[in-house]
């Protein structure tokens, strides 16, 4: 009997889910790789012990991520902008002016994001805690009693479970968005991301091989 691999294109779904696709079935396969592979392992993370930082770590990579299919546009070359939309859009409710706002973002890019991309490890700046209920708590020098745009961060004290619920909850919003029947602006761009990253309707491979290379010494 003929050995037959199947390709997982997400936690639930195989390859044949995207072989000529509706637009659901692209919806399903999005929804199950978010919530299954990135959402639902960075709260786990967050019930083990000394796990909360790894959390905050994989959940960072949603900020610049989802950003792509919101606008519809590959943030290569342009990382930096896509994380502080993401983030504005993503923590809409921090108080503070939109210089103020963007000021965090860039921070946070570096010392967050960038710090977990490129060093394994947040940087020096960023710190953690669940005795306050918001997000982020930031520090940052201040003019006369104002922000001032010429200063930089200071701390930005993190509650990780906050910062996944908040995710976790934009992510909610977002496929409520794109499930709807009057966002088609939404969905367009949502599709150009699809168009962009899944290479859908190209010839397939299978990690560099054929099947029968990939099973013949297996």
């Amino acid at each position: 009997m003929p050995h037959r691999t199947r390709h997982y294109v997400s936690p639930s779904f195989t390859h044949e889910k995207l072989e000529l696709p509706f637009y659901k079935d692209v919806l399903d396969v999005f929804e199950d790789r978010m919530v299954n592979w990135l959402l639902l392992p960075a709260k786990q993370l967050l019930d083990l012990k000394h796990g909360s930082v790894a959390a905050v770590a994989l959940a960072t990579n949603y900020i610049e991520g989802i950003e792509i299919y919101v606008s519809g546009k590959d943030s290569k070359g342009r990382s930096k902008e896509f994380f502080r939309r993401g983030y504005r859009r993503i923590f809409a409710t921090i108080s503070g002016s939109v210089e103020f706002q963007e000021a965090i973002a860039d921070a946070l890019y570096d010392l967050l994001r960038c710090g977990f991309a490129h060093d394994a490890m947040f940087r020096s700046g960023i710190y953690f805690s669940t005795v306050r209920k918001d997000a982020f708590t930031v520090t940052w020098p201040k003019m006369d009693g104002q922000f001032d745009p010429n200063g930089h961060m200071e701390s930005a004290i993190i509650n990780p479970v906050r910062f996944v619920q908040c995710i976790e909850m934009h992510f909610k919003e977002y496929m409520k968005e794109l499930r709807s029947k009057n966002v088609a602006d939404a969905k367009q761009n949502f599709l150009k991301a699809v168009a962009l990253k899944w290479r859908l309707g190209e010839p397939g491979h299978f990690v560099g091989m054929s099947e029968a290379e990939f099973l013949r010494d297996a």
